[in-house]
């Protein structure tokens, strides 16, 4: 056979396999199981669950090294189950029968195993939960929306956002002490402040609904200009027919106007021509409550993303600069600390042994 052969590109093997799939599916209703194995699977039944995970395994495997004992074992496993539903009774079963049932214990022991493990200690089990991406309770958020009230003044104000939780005192800082600038990123256009690694679940989460927004606005947008336009332009021109049509069609008929009778096709004519002098069309609605306010949310998004991006700015310069006070704290720290055990050593005498010592330099006290 060729070395290029695929199978899955094969009528003849896909016919096999297939053929094979139903015949293992066919086998498994008529062995009896005991009720403790017939339901340790739920209601499907515990042989067809176990073919039906193998086939879905094996069905991307191509290689004729691998696919030739696969289907050498699935043939091989379609005479064990007819050989097994061929015993007499569930009370004086065969062997393959009794092969079949310790198979089925040792897979339903080993699933009890296994999900033991997970409710045990779920990041140690072999299929550890998915980390949360739900907000926690409790969370202090890090940007506060403190956009003024809109006022007759200024119906539409600046949004403005602050940071009312950092930066935090050198007191309430973990692990080492020293502070940590934060540094500010773009992620699928979304300004974001980088605290932490690796990055939190739920960022992930917010940073993707986010995008996947933005990305179906615009392609809303897109798709109105390129299809939704024209074809209520052509709506237009349809009603623009149909009233000029009308309006033919009521001055050849007369009217009886002292009996009260009115001309039906001029005044749904007039009716049209009123919706086009108040741009009332099929083009101007889409323009107007699709195109035009789906871009003013675009607008109104982006503005807020700038906010963000500006209160991210102060907060990371608040923090280099607290950063900086603080280094040179510590650095007059363990110059003082220095000079103590100097003193300690040589006495007072101590500064001629170093006549290159400069003074001590004075640090900015850090705000309160």
């Amino acid at each position: 056979m060729p070395s290029f052969f695929i199978p899955a590109r094969n009528s003849r093997h896909r016919i096999a396999c297939f053929a094979l799939y139903r015949a293992l599916l066919r086998q498994a209703p008529r062995i009896s199981l005991p009720d403790d194995l017939a339901t340790a699977w739920g209601p499907v039944n515990p042989i067809k669950h176990l073919v039906r995970r193998a086939f879905r395994r094996n069905r991307a495997d191509t290689s004729p090294r691998i696919v030739y004992p696969a289907l050498k074992a699935g043939y091989q496993i379609l005479a064990l189950l007819r050989s097994a539903a061929s015993s007499p009774s569930s009370t004086s079963p065969n062997a393959d029968h009794d092969s079949i049932t310790s198979f089925l214990r040792a897979r339903l022991a080993e699933r009890n195993r296994s999900l033991t493990a997970k409710e045990t200690h779920p990041p140690h089990s072999r299929n550890p939960p998915k980390p949360s991406t739900v907000p926690r309770p409790g969370t202090i958020p890090l940007l506060v929306d403190v956009t003024p009230a809109p006022t007759p003044q200024n119906p539409n104000p600046k949004p403005v956002y602050d940071t009312p939780s950092r930066p935090r005192p050198a007191s309430e800082l973990g692990g080492t002490g020293r502070r940590k600038i934060p540094k500010i990123d773009m992620a699928s256009d979304f300004p974001i402040l980088r605290i932490t690694k690796p990055q939190p679940p739920v960022m992930s989460r917010v940073i993707t609904q986010k995008a996947r927004k933005r990305i179906a606005r615009m392609g809303f947008v897109m798709a109105a200009w390129e299809e939704a336009i024209p074809d209520a332009e052509l709506e237009d021109e349809w009603e623009r027919s149909v009233g000029r049509l009308l309006e033919q069609e009521g001055r050849t008929k007369t009217y009886d106007w002292s009996k009260g009778n009115v001309n039906a096709e001029i005044c749904e004519a007039q009716a049209i021509r009123d919706d086009f002098a108040k741009r009332n069309t099929y083009r101007n609605t889409i323009h107007l409550h699709g195109i035009l306010h789906t871009e003013a949310l675009l607008t109104k998004e982006r503005e807020h993303q700038i906010a963000r991006a500006d209160a991210m700015r102060r907060l990371i310069e608040e923090e280099t600069k607290l950063a900086a006070q603080e280094k040179a704290q510590r650095a007059d720290e363990r110059r003082k600390r220095w000079e103590a055990k100097m003193l300690e050593l040589h006495g007072e005498g101590w500064r001629k042994l170093f006549p290159n010592l400069k003074d001590e330099p004075q640090s900015t006290p850090l705000p309160r």
